[in-house]
């Protein structure tokens, strides 16, 4: 991802390769509605899924990954209350923007159109970002994979796409960039994004273990 000025930005699963790809069952635990029963849709019904050292958004969260790292809020204005975590890959790398690794999480708001289909949602973020993210700086864009996915027992879909940026300037150009929602069953939805350089293996790791880590609920 870039950033210019004073643009607040910050990572999919480590996917080796363009086939299409079959999703890690995980271990995270299921998502059981709070005693209150109280709470309004989008809003966690287990906030015990995000306690701890994790990046949270309502009723989505990930494992706070260690430094390198940082935290920060707000990534792309598709996803809402958003937290996550980035990494400045190289900076000013063409006289005005950085260039980021992220990871972020966020609940998505009626514009997303979700009707209960995470696989539909999913196919609307990951067109959105494509220009949220990278603004104007030329690359291009190429399927990486999809499929089903499940945490903490909620249904999801994700999609990777391989995002090679145009400048040769850059010494990450290119970045596996990975959008997945999940329905909350309540009428709403929330998701995850990262995109990281395929040339740094450490950084891969750090989001795959976060990516294999996302509670939702």
């Amino acid at each position: 991802m870039i950033t210019s000025g004073d643009d607040e930005k910050a990572e999919p699963e480590n996917q080796p390769t363009s086939q299409p790809t079959v999703e890690p069952s995980g271990t995270q635990p299921t998502g059981q509605p709070s005693a209150s029963g109280t709470t309004t849709p989008g809003q966690s019904k287990n906030p015990k899924l995000h306690e701890g050292e994790r990046i949270s958004s309502d009723a989505i969260s990930f494992p706070r990954r260690s430094s390198p790292w940082s935290d920060r809020k707000r990534l792309v204005p598709q996803l809402q209350n958003s937290s996550g975590q980035y990494m400045l890959l190289q900076a000013n790398f063409d006289g005005q923007n950085d260039w980021y690794a992220d990871i972020f999480v966020g609940a998505l708001g009626t514009a997303s159109g979700f009707n209960g289909e995470p696989k539909a949602t999913a196919g609307w973020l990951s067109r959105e970002v494509q220009t949220s993210m990278y603004g104007d700086v030329p690359v291009t864009f190429k399927s990486a994979g999809s499929g089903a996915v499940t945490r903490s027992g909620k249904p999801g879909w994700f999609i990777q796409q391989t995002v090679t940026a145009k400048s040769t300037q850059l010494t990450a150009r290119v970045l596996r960039l990975t959008v997945a929602v999940f329905d909350l069953g309540d009428g709403t939805a929330v998701a995850y994004i990262s995109d990281i350089p395929i040339n740094r293996p450490d950084l891969r790791t750090a989001e795959s273990q976060a990516y294999k880590g996302i509670n939702v609920g």
